[in-house]
C-alpha cells in the first residue's frame, strides 16, 4: 500500500480510553467516513471483470456441488426404496 494516504491518528481529537456521548460518536463516524471516501478510487474496468469472474467461478462451483448432493441423496433413496 502506498504511503501517501493520511494516518488515523491525524484525524482522531479524542482520547482513546475517553468515553464518548452519543454526539461525539457520530461526529467520528462522519470523520471516519469523510476520510474513507477522500481516499477511495473508483475501480476501473479490469477490476470489475476480475470481480464478475470470482463471482461466476462461485456460482458454479456452488451449482455443481448442489447437483452432486442432489444426486447422491437420489440414489440412495433409489438403493434404499425410501419413496
Amino acid at each position: 500500500m502506498s504511503n501517501n494516504y493520511p494516518k488515523y491518528e491525524k484525524y482522531a481529537k479524542y482520547e482513546k480510553g475517553k468515553k464518548l456521548s452519543l454526539y461525539e460518536r457520530f461526529g467520528v463516524f462522519f470523520q471516519n467516513a469523510k476520510r474513507i471516501i477522500k481516499i477511495a478510487n473508483k475501480p476501473g474496468r479490469k477490476d470489475y471483470f476480475l470481480v464478475f469472474k470470482i463471482c461466476a467461478i462461485g456460482i458454479l462451483v456452488l451449482g455443481l456441488l448442489s447437483y452432486a448432493i442432489q444426486l447422491v441423496f437420489t440414489l440412495l433413496n433409489s438403493v434404499l426404496g425410501i419413496r
